[in-house]
């Protein structure tokens, strides 16, 4: 069953459309097929809460299927109200009105391109938007800065790993680092989430200096890298992180189904035999040169080797935004988010309520 938290304010969501949007984009549902030359390591969904599927297995709900915002008159008179303040003239968001419609249309579904296998969620298709699996970043106006000065990624990660073995000159250590177990290389890399029970599995691990609306405690152990990302406008609201792909693993083909955001990679550690592809593209990462997919597409990653792989990931906002534009879906995600909180809270109100008038101990054995 699904695990779906509606707020009780329900209202029409006409009620608060905001204007006519135009270019909106409804793509027939399909599936992606997968290259059959290269076996692909099996999606596991473990964490909770799920759902049954064919087969007798599991699959873990996405979040805009555990809450649904779409028809909730609180949750759209909260993102008007931060949206539209005076600063911004409607006309200036008509395409951001069109990712509304989208989600209001469909929100708890997906849609995909059945020419290009592109895969956009419901809180992730905004129209009008170009979409190319892997970008030409000759087109970017960034890039040559940013290659010019991204030596300084690999120079200060190198330097975070090597207090866990002290190896570094000790001008460069820090004292914070070395005795404060929270930035501790040896106890930072992480699973896609604390329990390890993310589909992609215990062989996939991030150290994250941004991770959706926040920069995390390590961000300050990587000074230089940060500066630079901000310096050309390229931390967005998904994820600043070096990736380490253990040997002998991969990612399985999937989308991350958000059309809005572009993908940096730079190799930090490459080994033979690891590499990616992107809509039936392999390419291989390098260390002196940025490489920029579009995540919505299907993509998976291998690492056939004895080592394990490292890159450096960032999203940035596809270029194709406006400043307006980017500012909006950001309050998007921000009201979105703070909607889920009240959902969760009223949720053990409701339950303690259960509790008290019935009885009842939810959620023990006794």
């Amino acid at each position: 069953m699904r695990w779906v938290l509606v707020l009780l304010s329900a209202a029409p969501a006409a009620t608060f459309r905001l204007a006519v949007p135009h270019g909106a984009r409804a793509l027939p549902a399909t599936t992606p097929t997968q290259r059959p030359a290269r076996t692909l390591p099996t999606v596991r969904a473990e964490a909770m809460p799920t759902e049954p599927t064919e087969g007798g297995g599991v699959r873990t709900l996405e979040v805009w299927e555990k809450y649904n915002f779409a028809g909730d008159k609180a949750f759209w008179r909260d993102l008007r109200r931060s949206v539209y303040d005076g600063e911004v003239k409607a006309a200036d968001l008509e395409r951001f009105e069109g990712f509304c419609d989208n989600y209001r249309a469909n929100p708890e579904g997906g849609q995909t391109d059945p020419l290009t296998g592109q895969c956009v969620c419901p809180i992730g298709n905004f129209p009008g938007l170009s979409g190319k699996p892997i970008h030409d970043t000759s087109d970017l106006k960034w890039v040559p800065e940013f290659e010019r000065r991204m030596d300084v990624i690999a120079a200060e990660y190198h330097r975070f790993m090597s207090q866990a073995t002290g190896e570094m000159p000790s001008s460069y250590k820090s004292r914070k680092a070395t005795s404060d177990s929270s930035v501790n290389p040896a106890n930072s890399w992480m699973a896609r989430n604390a329990q390890g029970e993310h589909w992609a599995g215990n062989d996939f691990h991030s150290l994250h200096l941004v991770k959706g609306l926040a920069y995390r405690p390590l961000a300050k152990t990587f000074p230089g890298t940060m500066r630079l990302l901000e310096s050309l406008d390229l931390v967005a609201d998904r994820s600043v992180a070096f990736n380490r792909q253990k040997a002998h693993a991969g990612l399985a083909t999937h989308s991350d189904k958000m059309n809005y955001v572009l993908a940096g990679h730079v190799g930090i550690t490459l080994p033979a035999g690891c590499g990616m592809e992107v809509s039936g593209t392999e390419f291989k990462w390098e260390t002196d040169k940025v490489t920029v997919i579009d995540n919505s597409f299907p993509h998976h990653t291998w690492n056939d080797s004895e080592e394990d792989r490292i890159i450096f990931y960032f999203d940035f906002f596809h270029p194709e935004l406006s400043a307006e534009e980017r500012r909006a879906l950001m309050i998007f995600k921000r009201t979105f988010k703070n909607h889920m909180k009240l959902a969760d809270k009223e949720r053990v109100t409701n339950l303690a309520s259960l509790e008290r008038l019935m009885g009842l101990n939810v959620g023990s054995d006794n």
